[in-house]
């Protein structure tokens, strides 16, 4: 199975390159902010809360560190775990995502270039926007040791709408059983935990572990994905296996 582009996965991340070769044709497009608007404009860029969202030309999804529709990735982190889930397969340029077919709704949380942001407002934000705007899969591949009261009511709705949440299990070294991270370990029945393993299946040593805490393992070492600018490289951690478990949730 390739997916279908009626699978919406919303991304919290650090952003895309909107125009990257292997992943732009996969981009979620918000249907109430395209096509012709009454006056013969754009939605897309006609400077109008079209669908009424709260949220101005939200065409691929939204920046809450800089509350706008641009959604550059200054990091290559979210560009790297968009393209794992769906890059496009057969176009002859880069990778194949785990489903090359997908609509992938972009939701930026953090930006290396904007330091002094609440990371964690913009994920329970970001988390609000995918369980209002229709993702049917949420892939959140970061995380923390704060537990959060309004992260985890956050998540808590996206359950009681039938959203899954993918997270990663964090890359702290550490046995999740007795040190939580966060939202990997809120224990909500729509989260799976994951892990990451190398290429002859062992948990990596970065990786966090726990035989309550963690859900599954997935390749997480050294894997090959988009960065910004139509350039591709590896990265390790538990990021990218949750990429991968996102991606055949979406599949399934």
């Amino acid at each position: 199975s390739r997916g279908s582009k009626d699978i919406i996965v919303a991304v919290i991340d650090t952003g895309v390159d909107v125009r990257h070769e292997d992943i732009k044709n996969n981009l979620w497009k918000n249907p109430g902010e395209t096509g012709i608007d009454a006056k013969g404009k754009d939605k897309a860029s006609n400077g109008i809360d079209d669908d009424g969202n709260g949220f101005i030309d939200d065409v691929y999804g939204w920046n809450f560190v800089s509350n706008n529709n641009k959604l550059d990735d200054n990091h290559g982190h979210g560009c790297h775990i968009g393209c794992l889930i769906g890059a496009e397969a057969g176009n002859g340029k880069g990778i194949s995502g785990i489903a090359p077919q997908v609509s992938l709704m972009i939701l930026k949380y953090f930006d290396p270039k904007f330091p002094n942001t609440d990371n964690l407002k913009n994920t329970i934000k970001s988390i609000e926007y995918a369980v209002k705007m229709g993702a049917h899969i949420i892939n959140y591949s970061g995380g923390g040791t704060e537990f959060s009261k309004e992260e985890f009511e956050a998540i808590q709705l996206a359950e009681q709408k039938g959203v899954l949440f993918v997270a990663a299990a964090g890359n702290e070294k550490s046995n999740s059983d007795k040190f939580k991270y966060y939202p990997a370990d809120y224990g909500l029945k729509n989260i799976i935990s994951v892990t990451a393993i190398d290429t002859v299946t062992q948990v990596l040593p970065s990786s966090n572990y726990g035989v309550e805490t963690v859900d599954i393992a997935a390749p997480g070492h050294e894997i090959l994905s988009c960065l910004p600018n139509n350039t591709y490289g590896k990265m390790t951690g538990t990021s990218q296996a949750t990429a991968f478990v996102s991606g055949a949730a979406a599949i399934i």
